[in-house]
């Protein structure tokens, strides 16, 4: 029984010992794992979750640093802060932005990514009368988008930012200029209102500013003072102060010079509240909480799903 129990297994082993083929794994879920991160770190992105967003996002580009995605990932991780706000959230997307712009410099999204970084100052930029420090790198970010971008569809919104910037630069000078002045202390007043007039020439209180130097010269030296005045009549007719500069020229027996065409075509000046130099001290200058900025922008958003970056979520 054992011989011919032994003979069974002998027969039966070769049968049973052949390796049955296996279909080799399937690389096509290896190779679309970048797609994968990518869309899943856009989902969590647009709701929100940006820490999870970053942690995809990082694997991503750290384990596939040949991926098609990798520019889009580096993109977004620099959004994933922007979006997330505050202080150290914002210097962290301008240093993701600025590394962006260094790993892609030609890339389509270059000057996007610039003025993204100009953002992230006008998103901390405060009132003409506090620290002007976010403002002067805001002013410094969009020059160079203006400066190194020309051709950029996005140019007309930095240069429209620069001038809103530049507004409260100059109102920020004129603030302290007008205490210099309740102080009596005059060179002070000279140095900040020509600074203005040399840094800001479209500066919409313009008209101030030169009031402000023909006042401060009355006090100095009247003789220099008509000059001021008029070039508020002559350059700046709709200003309320254009009465008072006329009857300061007339107490300096100085001529009163006609307005300007080109200066009646002019877009209307901003208002100015009260007249004479203490209206001009004593109005609200910060009226409204400064000079308006816009905060939203047209540079491509890695968080919008309408982005050419962003992925729908149903493919």
């Amino acid at each position: 029984m054992r011989r011919w129990l032994f003979l069974a297994l002998l027969f039966c082993l070769p049968g049973c010992g052949k390796q049955v083929p296996v279909a080799p794994p399937s690389t096509s879920g290896i190779l679309e794992r970048d797609r994968e991160l990518y869309e899943q770190a856009m989902k969590a992105l647009r709701k929100n979750r940006f820490t999870v967003a970053r942690l995809q996002l990082q694997n991503l580009l750290e384990t596939y640093e040949d991926s098609e995605f990798s520019a889009q990932a580096k993109y977004a991780v620099a959004d994933s802060f922007y979006f997330e706000a505050g202080h150290s959230n914002l210097l962290s997307a301008e240093a993701e932005f600025r590394k962006f712009i260094t790993f892609f410099p030609t890339h389509e999204l270059a000057d996007d990514a610039q003025l993204k970084v100009a953002m992230t100052h006008i998103k901390q930029v405060q009132k003409p009368d506090r620290d002007d420090t976010e403002a002067r790198l805001a002013e410094f970010e969009l020059n160079v988008m203006i400066n190194e971008y020309p051709d950029s569809n996005l140019l007309e919104e930095a240069k429209e930012k620069l001038r809103a910037i530049q507004e409260i630069l100059a109102e920020s000078l004129l603030g302290p200029a007008k205490q210099y002045y309740l102080r009596r202390a005059y060179p002070a007043v000279v140095d900040r209102c020509q600074e203005i007039l040399k840094k800001y020439p479209d500066f919409s209180g313009t008209d101030r500013v030169l009031y402000l130097l023909g006042e401060t010269m009355r006090k100095v030296n009247p003789e220099q003072s008509s000059p001021y005045y008029a070039q508020i009549v002559r350059d700046y007719p709709l200003s309320p102060l254009v009465d008072d500069s006329k009857k300061n020229l007339l107490a300096l027996q100085a001529s009163v010079p006609e307005p300007s065409p080109l200066a009646l075509d002019r877009a209307k000046q901003i208002p100015v509240e009260g007249k004479g130099v203490f209206g001009v001290l004593s109005m609200g200058l910060f009226k409204g909480g400064g000079p308006e900025i816009s905060k939203d922008t047209k540079a491509a958003s890695a968080k919008d799903p309408r982005s050419e970056l962003s992925i729908d979520e149903g493919q």
